[in-house]
């Protein structure tokens, strides 16, 4: 197995995230080097590997480092490889074939309606915008330290029903669907991270309905208060895609959302996903 050694690890943000430099995702990578990956992961919670040349084979090969992958149980994942999935506006016979392929999507976490969400998701850009495009990533872990002590006190212990919605509730929570009309699951608000031994709050604006068994004016105010704070601009890291980036983010402690971009342009990302275990 190849030896990688020169690796580097550059912060991105205050906030999150790292750019690790010195490694060649196509090709094997010894336990040494990944295991200084796996640390950088934990700490800076976002990693990207810029540069890089990989097809669906070599993205796959990495990601399984990680942990085993999910399939994908939409019509598109790849053709070669049911862990695969493309995102995007590209269009085949005038028709769009990736999925998610347009517009701005609010903060959230991939699969949290889901009894077991994803540990992780990887994303490779093959084509980017000009201008806009860009994911943002919050941290969870300096979200939940931040909140008013009465706030935390209250919802610690408590669940929140999430549920999947990728339509009405993009952009306004208004016509968010109902739980009893599609899938949910109820999650701790306050998820210890199963690594790190850390608590990271645990909700997101795109897909939290509610907090189970509160009121519906009460569990509203402490959403409410919790989205506001996630989202405070020095939890963020905006970052700006480049064609041949690598990136993987910890589904279990960060959110993520998407700015908008011209339809006219392509977006293009190859995505694979981690599986993850039940939040705690």
């Amino acid at each position: 197995m190849e030896v990688q050694t020169r690796i580097e690890v550059l912060p991105l943000s205050s906030a999150l995230g790292a750019e690790i430099r010195g490694v060649d995702a196509s090709r094997p990578i010894d336990d040494a080097a990944f295991a200084r990956i796996l640390k950088a992961w934990h700490e800076h919670l976002v990693i990207v590997l810029r540069g890089q040349n990989l097809d669906e084979d070599a993205q796959v090969r990495f990601a399984e480092r990680f942990g085993e992958l999910a399939p994908i149980h939409t019509t598109h994942h790849s053709a070669g490889n049911r862990a695969v999935m493309y995102i995007g506006n590209r269009k085949k016979d005038g028709k769009i074939v990736g999925a998610l392929p347009l517009g701005e999507m609010q903060f959230h976490t991939d699969q949290c309606y889901q009894e077991r969400p994803a540990m992780a998701t990887m994303l490779y850009s093959i084509e980017i915008p000009q201008v806009g495009g860009n994911t943002l990533f919050a941290n969870g872990y300096k979200a939940w330290e931040a909140l008013p002590a009465d706030i935390r006190k209250k919802v610690e212990g408590l669940k929140a029903v999430n549920v999947y919605d990728y339509d009405g509730g993009v952009i306004d929570r208004k016509k968010m669907v109902a739980p009893e009309e599609g899938i949910h699951y109820a999650h701790p608000i306050a998820r210890t991270h199963p690594d790190t031994g850390r608590k990271s709050l645990y909700v997101n604006r795109l897909m939290t309905h509610s907090i189970a068994g509160l009121p519906k004016e009460e569990s509203d105010r402490l959403l409410s208060a919790m989205f506001d704070t996630l989202e405070r601009p020095e939890f963020v890291y905006e970052h700006r895609w480049r064609v041949g980036d690598i990136l993987l983010w910890d589904n279990r402690c960060t959110l993520h959302a998407r700015r908008d971009f011209n339809p006219d342009e392509n977006r293009w990302m190859r995505r694979v996903t981690v599986k993850g275990d039940k939040p705690r």
